[in-house]
C-alpha cells in the first residue's frame, strides 16, 4: 500500500509538472513541444489509471496537486480558446482581401479570345 502511494505520488508530481509545462509552451506559443508535453502527460495518465485505487488524492498533498492541475488546466483551456479564435480572424481577414478584385471586369480582360 506505501509503495502503491509512493508511486501514485511519483506520477502526480511528473502530471502536475508537465501541466505546467504544457502551460508555459502554450503561452509562449509553441505548438509543437506542447503537443510532445501533452504525449508525455497522456502516457502518464495512462499509468495513473492502471495504479489499484489509492489513497493519495484524498490526502493533503493529493489534493493540493489535483488544485494546481486543475488550474493549469483551466489556463490551457483558455490560451487554446484564444489561439483559435486568433487563428479564425486571419483566416477570415485572409478571405476577405482574397475575394477584392474577382469581379467580371478582371476576368474579362484577362481572357485571351
Amino acid at each position: 500500500m506505501v509503495k502503491d502511494d509512493r508511486a501514485a505520488r511519483k506520477l502526480w508530481q511528473e502530471y502536475a509538472f508537465l501541466t505546467g509545462e504544457m502551460t508555459k509552451m502554450l503561452l509562449r506559443q509553441d505548438l509543437d513541444l506542447f503537443l510532445e508535453l501533452m504525449d508525455q502527460r497522456d502516457t502518464i495518465q495512462t499509468a495513473i489509471a492502471d495504479l489499484p485505487e489509492d489513497g493519495f488524492k484524498a490526502s493533503l498533498e493529493g489534493r493540493t496537486i489535483l488544485l494546481s492541475i486543475e488550474k493549469q488546466n483551466k489556463i490551457i483551456a483558455m490560451a487554446l480558446q484564444r489561439l483559435q479564435n486568433m487563428s479564425k480572424q486571419r483566416h477570415l481577414a485572409a478571405n476577405a482581401y482574397d475575394n477584392l478584385g474577382t469581379g467580371y471586369t478582371g476576368v474579362r480582360l484577362n481572357r485571351q479570345s
